[in-house]
């Protein structure tokens, strides 16, 4: 199964509790016109560990240098808009009791 946003993509071909995460990079070669590609992040992750990372990874390309409280504040909106979508769907019923819903939630 494949689960594939804008910014990243989700892999699980054996168990559908390990994913592998690819998250999209502006790769600048000299001498070549910039393009997207998408890179490992890692492997054989719960998808709660990827979904931080994809939250780290979107608020790391909003700005370089930051404070601990945008950081936070940051965090906390790419959470909610994560919630948003796992709340538009039938997933929400599917993973209302799990760890990484509640975590969303919160």
């Amino acid at each position: 199964m494949v689960i594939e946003e804008a910014d990243f993509r989700l892999t699980s071909e054996v168990s559908d509790y390990f994913w592998d995460l690819e998250l999209l990079y502006t790769v600048r070669p000299k001498g070549k016109p910039e393009r997207q590609e998408f890179k490992n992040a890692g492997y054989g992750m719960p998808l709660e560990t990827c979904i931080r990372r994809v939250v780290h990874h979107r608020i790391a390309n909003k700005r370089d240098v930051g404070t601990l409280s945008e950081y936070v504040q940051d965090y906390k909106e790419e959470v909610k808009r994560l919630g948003e979508l796992l709340n538009s769907s039938l997933v929400e019923k599917m993973v209302a009791d799990s760890k990484l819903a509640k975590s969303l939630k919160s």
